[in-house]
């Protein structure tokens, strides 16, 4: 199934993901002038025929581009995220199909190989520079019903934090983006891709849109091109913040965080960790559960900051978790999986 992130506002329409993410203070951009957009008109022209559009089945639509002549696409992971199968549409509205080769999912960047008959046109990646905050950026996707159609504007920060609706840190900008352009290459003016659409968000009533960027990432990409598969990691749990009223209810310190919930098939439930309970003894309310102190001697009193350091590793990697049952101090070795939630 798709993604579906939690304690969010979401509006999400065929793949896409928009998230409308807590306010954090931005730098004021300059101005998109004429010149600028003109520049950046021309910066479409040249990119065009190598952008392209993503249907896939389940319904959906998103964008990507190619990145080599022999048909390899970049997009984002949750475009083709657990789908049957999918297609690649070019500008001249020639249909490829297509398969998915790798991706980094903590990133939410994905490769595919559309069965081209020969060679296409594609774009460079800019892997080794950071677009600037006021830097003007092109965008080009499948929203509002147009057809790799432009979309222009200015970056607002470089180091925007999304957690946990975008696991890496994320580019804002002002660009004008919608469900439908998900995948999409941002280009500078100098026609060189800078970073891959992956949500929208209003912040503070303030719209934005994120982008994973691809600086540092020459190293990855290669080896997305080479077949690597990257799953966020998981440890199989609902988590809860431990707050007053959470900790006088349930008679325990406010350190930590509590286990709301295993999920099912998790290497929480394969190690016989255990999630809130209540039962009935002698007329008053028992509550069993385990609550997480600490992560490989790490102590963890935030939820996301737990969550963080989780997503941090790779899968299949081992964590040992300090958890407190009752008055026992527990130490529990985990192997990390992917999302339990998506298995079968």
């Amino acid at each position: 199934m798709r993604r579906i992130w939690l304690f969010v506002v979401v509006a999400a329409t065929f793949g896409l993901l928009a998230a409308v993410i807590q306010a954090q203070p931005l730098q004021a951009p300059r101005t998109l002038t004429a010149e600028l957009r003109a520049a950046l008109e021309q910066v479409y022209v040249r990119a065009l025929p190598a952008a392209v559009r993503i249907e896939t089945i389940p319904e959906g639509t998103g964008s990507g581009f190619f990145i080599s002549a022999d048909g390899l696409v970049m997009t984002a992971y949750h475009v083709i995220e657990d789908t049957r199968s999918f297609r690649v549409i070019n500008s001249r509205k020639e249909s490829f199909p297509a398969e998915i080769v790798g991706y980094d999912e903590f990133r939410d960047i994905a490769i595919v190989r559309a069965r081209v008959g020969g060679a296409v046109s594609f774009l460079s990646l800019e892997t080794s520079a950071s677009p600037r905050v006021g830097e003007p950026l092109l965008a080009i996707g499948n929203s509002r019903g147009q057809f790799i159609a432009p979309r222009y504007g200015l970056v607002n920060t470089v180091e925007r934090d999304i957690f946990p609706f975008f696991n890496s840190i994320a580019i804002s900008t002002t660009i004008p983006l919608a469900p439908g352009d998900s995948g999409g290459p941002v280009l500078n003016l100098a026609g060189r891709v800078v970073a891959v659409v992956v949500a929208i968000g209003q912040p503070d009533g303030v719209f934005e849109s994120y982008l994973s960027p691809l600086q540092g990432l020459g190293e990855v990409i290669a080896q997305l091109q080479a077949g690597r598969k990257r799953d966020v990691p998981y440890i199989g749990v609902q988590l809860f913040q431990i707050d007053d009223e959470t900790a006088a209810t349930l008679r325990i310190p406010k350190e930590g965080v509590l286990i709301r919930s295993l999920l099912r098939g998790g290497a929480a439930e394969q190690a016989g960790l255990r999630g809130l309970s209540i039962r009935r003894e002698n007329g008053q309310e028992v509550y069993d559960f385990d609550v997480i102190l600490e992560a490989d001697g790490r102590p963890f009193n935030d939820v996301t900051q737990l969550q963080r350091y989780i997503r941090s590793k790779e899968v299949g990697d081992s964590v040992t978790l300090t958890i407190r049952r009752g008055q026992q101090i527990l130490k529990v070795e985990l192997r990390l999986t992917p999302n339990p939630t998506r298995r079968g």
